[in-house]
């Protein structure tokens, strides 16, 4: 006899084609109920076909994970049932899991389930013993679990303690809850099943979660992406002799698209080589009027017209979601290091190291310039509104034209004295005498700067942790690099003061939306991004909807007014523009002779007035 740790374990080039002629059968009998025909026999629409397409050809490169991005209504639900059924029927002893969203959900997929089986003939249904709420067990010895994932990320959904499988089918993925759940379901999942097959289908649901995946699964060999566009559907568009294409389309055949439909339909050649025509078109602009009242956003992210226009920052009030949606996609791309503080009762003990997690309190993207000029800001936590329950430190880069996020801490743990240290760390770390910190004194604001005072009397008798060394892991060396060049300027200040108003929030906070939308505030930090969606003008009144965050982006704004108010108009007499600087970075620094003026300009208070 064999010993079962004798068998070579199974590899994944045993994974099997899609046996492609025995489902077409399968669909030829199948009955579906539909919206605007009632009961019907199955007949593939194009958007069907192409998924179809896809799979077949990534089955036979080997590979069984399929993350598909679609717009709403394409019949990509009775699609995939019609596929989970035949799979089980194909291949005994499946165990498959049906994932959904909400209980609502799950019980629409099972009723549809139930039709197909009633209309099926005997000689293509293989019987059930067994379906109910949770379960669907073939007589063939396949097994269907249905799962709900839920969509709150508070209420644990019990995924990842739901079994093994061979085969998934997880609709509408996006609006999952415990992402951790999710990941562990994953977990679990066969590597060795010949016939295994997962699939996670959704439509966007702005950048989370689901979005990192798509992003993450373009560089994955394992993993098969499909993009789905309404296009593809066959019933959207009009007939020419439709009133409404003369509606929408009122010079006919001649109609002339926007520029922003043009840019869509040409993205969709480039990307697709599929040319969409101008019946298509107005079936799109009747879908955005009539069911989206013009809402561009929302019809984006339902019926994109190539993947990019389907993740959009949804939910924005205050800030406009274009600008919102272009911010976060780029900051998405943009890597950061992150750190975590270790504070103790002593400034001296305070320490910083390294961590791979993510939601670290110091995100870092950049590294200091020894030519760089930065503005540090910092609202301590409860500083400027209740709605500010963490201590956060804002670090940008100042150019002429623009402002450069390059580091950013939030954190709800320290008290004001440590709230001192690490403000007083970063700010030397990042430009020692070039630097200006703006501090919200209201409420314990005025013990953080009190503390910063202390620092600045006791800090010369502290040694070095380790010798001289300008390191973010060294951050004594660093508060005195900045405080001893705070005691030598001219004002002696250690922070530019600032009081919060109803009047000054308005004032910094339109400035920030502006500077947001014009692109000259480049805001890295995606936390703070999620922050900006939930702001809102209430009667002039700007603050977090409901019990929100809004710390992250006060941070953001006082950043920006230190810059206007003490920091841009030198930089733009100096011409110190970014692509002026980012010359003079590649080139180890600007010219010797050009710092002498500049630093000669900047202690005499020397200003060269802007050429109108």
């Amino acid at each position: 006899m064999t010993d079962v740790f004798d068998l070579e374990p199974p590899t994944l080039s045993h994974l099997q084609p899609f046996p492609e002629e025995r489902f077409m059968q399968f669909l030829s009998v199948l009955k579906i109920n539909t919206k605007d025909f009632g009961l019907i026999p199955f007949q593939l629409l194009g958007t069907q076909k192409y998924v179809l397409r896809q799979i077949v050809d990534a089955l036979d490169r080997g590979i069984s994970h399929f993350i598909i991005l679609k717009a709403r209504q394409l019949g990509m639900s009775t699609f995939f049932i019609a596929l989970d059924l035949f799979w089980a029927m194909e291949h005994p002893g499946l165990t498959a899991a049906f994932v959904t969203h909400t209980e609502q959900s799950r019980d629409q997929f099972r009723a549809a389930i139930e039709i197909m089986f009633a209309q099926m003939p005997k000689t293509h249904r293989i019987r059930y013993v067994r379906h109910n709420r949770l379960l669907l067990i073939l007589r063939n010895g396949s097994l269907f679990s249905y799962l709900v994932a839920g969509t709150r990320e508070a209420s644990r959904s019990g995924l990842g303690r739901s079994g093994a499988y061979n085969f998934a089918h997880s609709t509408e993925v996006a609006f999952y809850g415990a992402e951790d759940d999710l990941k562990n379901f994953k977990a679990a999942q066969s590597a060795h099943y010949p016939h295994r097959l997962y699939i996670d289908e959704s439509t966007a649901n702005g950048f989370n979660f689901f979005y990192d995946a798509w992003e993450e699964a373009k560089d994955d060999p394992t993993i098969c992406r499909i993009f789905v566009g309404w296009w593809l559907h066959d019933h959207y568009q009009f007939r020419l002799d439709d009133p409404r294409f003369d509606f929408f389309m009122p010079d006919g055949k001649d109609s002339k698209l926007t520029a922003l439909e043009r840019r869509r339909v040409r993205a969709v050649k480039d990307q697709f080589d599929f040319t969409i025509s101008l019946q298509q078109m107005a079936w799109y602009r009747w879908k955005l009027e009539s069911e989206y009242k013009g809402d561009q956003a929302k019809m984006d992210e339902d019926f994109p017209f190539v993947e990019d226009d389907a993740f959009v920052a949804t939910g924005s009030k205050f800030f406009t979601v274009e600008s919102l949606t272009d911010a976060t996609r780029e900051a998405k791309r943009y890597p950061f290091k992150a750190y975590r503080y270790r504070l103790g009762l002593k400034f001296e003990e305070m320490r910083i190291a390294a961590t791979r997690d993510p939601r670290a309190e110091l995100r870092v993207w950049e590294e200091p310039s020894p030519h760089g000029v930065y503005v540090v800001a910092c609202d301590p936590a409860y500083g400027s509104s209740d709605e500010g329950n963490r201590s956060v430190i804002n670090v940008s880069r100042c150019f002429a034209d623009r402002l450069v996020q390059v580091a950013e801490f939030a954190s709800p743990s320290p008290s004001t004295y440590q709230c001192a240290w690490v403000l007083a760390h970063l700010a030397g770390y990042y430009g020692g005498s070039d630097v200006t910190v703006i501090l919200e004194l209201s409420g314990p604001g005025q013990v953080v700067y009190q503390e910063l005072l202390r620092l600045r009397a006791d800090i010369k008798g502290v040694p070095m942790l380790e010798g001289d060394e300008q390191s973010i892991r060294n951050p004594l060396a660093n508060i005195k690099h900045y405080l001893y060049n705070r005691v030598d300027s001219m004002s002696g200040e250690v922070a530019m003061q600032w009081r919060m108003s109803h009047d000054l929030k308005r004032r910094i906070m339109f400035a920030l939306k502006d500077a947001v939308e014009l692109r000259t505030y480049v805001l890295n930090s995606v936390p703070m991004l999620e922050e900006c969606r939930r702001i809102i003008n209430d009667d002039g009144d700007i603050h977090a909807e409901g019990s929100e965050n809004d710390d992250r982006v006060i941070a953001g704004a006082l950043a920006l007014e230190a810059y206007r108010l003490r920091i841009a108009t030198r930089l733009r007499a100096n011409g110190q523009t970014f692509a002026a600087e980012q010359k003079a970075e590649a080139q180890g620094g600007r010219d010797p002779i050009d710092r002498v003026v500049i630093n000669y300009m900047r202690r005499m208070k020397i200003v060269v007035p802007e050429r109108s």
